[in-house]
Parts: structure tokens; sequence; C-alpha cells
């Protein structure tokens, strides 16, 4: 017997997390069970064509633009996950930004407030995770200060 795999759908039908529109999973209750090969053709799609649940089955349906409230529901998604999560750090942390970053973060927090009338997801500023990034490295044992340290010594040997 083949093994079942689940596909999600959107209320709308269309797949999520396949292109073009990557929705996420709204509902985990909205699946459909499907063999493998069912599961790996909605991996991909011709062009201009997207994966839709129409009456219980998979169907390969053109797609025009995104539709609106999706991409809205997509932004406020975003938000949700990459700005709040700075925004409601600590008192302290907040403290601990320069003049400079404090405003670079509030146009930013401002731009993400804004995200379902520009319908642009905000550029962070580039200090804001790079500490992050460091620290994720010096975790992965991969510390690039101490690399670039090391370049510059054997650089010098040479000389």
């Amino acid at each position: 017997m083949e093994e079942k795999v689940r596909i999600y759908y959107t209320k709308d039908g269309w797949v999520c997390e396949r292109f073009p529109y990557d929705l996420p999973i709204d509902d985990e209750g909205r699946y459909m069970l499907v063999g493998e090969d069912d599961y790996e053709k909605t991996l991909g799609a011709k062009t201009h064509f997207a994966w839709r649940v129409v009456d219980g089955e998979l169907t390969e349906e053109r797609y025009e633009e995104t539709p609106a409230e999706e991409t809205l529901e997509n932004l406020r998604n975003l938000r949700e996950e990459i700005c709040f999560p700075v925004i409601n750090r600590g008192q302290m942390w907040h403290d601990s930004l320069t003049a400079e970053q404090r405003q670079e973060l509030q146009d930013w927090y401002k731009a993400w407030l804004d995200v379902t009338e520009t319908m642009e997801e905000p550029l962070a500023p580039e200090w804001l995770f790079s500490n992050q990034n460091k620290k994720e490295n010096e975790q992965d044992g991969t510390n690039q200060d101490s690399a670039i340290h090391e370049q510059t010594t054997s650089s010098d040997d040479a000389e």
C-alpha cells in the first residue's frame, strides 16, 4: 500500500508552501492525503500555473497576481515573525542602543506598522541582526574576526 502524505491548502484551495504564493499553513486541520507521486508533482508547476484543491482534487490552475488579502496576510505574518520579537526585547537591550540606532529602529518599526499600506517588506537596519549572526558563527565555531586576523597575520609573515 502506497504511503500517503498530507498536502495543506488555504480556505481558497491554494496549496500551501508552494510556488508562486508560498502561503503558510494557516490551518493544520485543512489538508488532503495524497500519494508520493501527487505530492512530488505539486513541488513544481508550469509557468503561470499553481496547484489548487478543487472539489477534493488537485488541479493546476492559471494564476494572476497574488490576491491582495493573501499578500496582506503574508506581510502581517512576516511582521509578527521578524519585527515584533526585536521591538519587544527588554528595556535593557533598548537602553544599550545609540541614539542613531534607536532612530533607525524606530523608523524600521514604523515601516513595519505601515506595511499593509506600502505592501513592501522594510529592510532592517544593517546592524540589527549582525550581532546575532556573529553569535551564531561563534556557536558554529566559525568566528569571522579570528579568520580575518589569521589572514592578516599570515600576509604579514609572507612579507
